[in-house]
């Protein structure tokens, strides 16, 4: 009960670290909020077992960031000049360009990122039930960050180029580590 105590205080203190230092613009502070929510990590997976212990420690600074939003709301007066919303441009060539973004943000960086996160929970020291586990947890996280990379990049080809051979790196993993 003590280490649950230890965890949730723990918890509350990287937020409020986290607040002030964003209310400062002071990054030292960020940084040691950071560490003491991966120290509260540590003590939530210690006291609940990993898999609640990761629960815990991702989830509740995300409920308990509320109170300090809270805190700072406040009602902006209404704009003088509303800017007009952009008038729907359909041309065929802007059409098939977001066709395409689509289906390399939802097929390809997908299967991509299905290899890479096995291949990655392949190297886990876990059972085989934690490694799929954890690659469930891990899938969302690299693909959206492969899709925002994707999608804020110039370069869109040498990012696929990119992702192609990270899931080449990957499927070698996955047929060299037995599971």
């Amino acid at each position: 009960m003590l280490m649950l105590l230890t965890a949730g205080s723990l918890s509350i203190a990287s937020m409020a670290a986290v607040y002030e230092s964003w209310r400062r613009q002071k990054s030292l502070v960020l940084y040691i909020g950071v560490v003491i929510w991966l120290l509260s990590a540590l003590i939530w997976s210690y006291a609940s077992g990993w898999e609640f212990g990761v629960l815990y420690a991702l989830c509740l600074p995300g409920i308990l960031v509320w109170p300090f939003i809270g805190k700072n709301q406040s009602t902006l007066p209404v704009p003088r000049n509303i800017p007009q919303p952009k008038i729907l441009h359909f041309s065929l060539q802007s059409s098939m360009r977001n066709l395409g973004h689509a289906c390399v943000v939802l097929v390809l960086l997908l299967v991509i990122n299905v290899t890479l996160a096995l291949g990655i929970c392949t190297l886990l020291p876990f059972d085989t039930a934690g490694k799929l586990a954890s690659s469930i947890v891990l899938l969302p996280i690299l693909w959206g960050l492969a899709a925002y990379h994707y999608l804020a990049t110039k370069r869109k080809v040498i990012a696929i180029i990119t992702y192609i051979l990270v899931a080449a790196i990957s499927t070698a993993v996955l047929y060299a580590v037995p599971i």
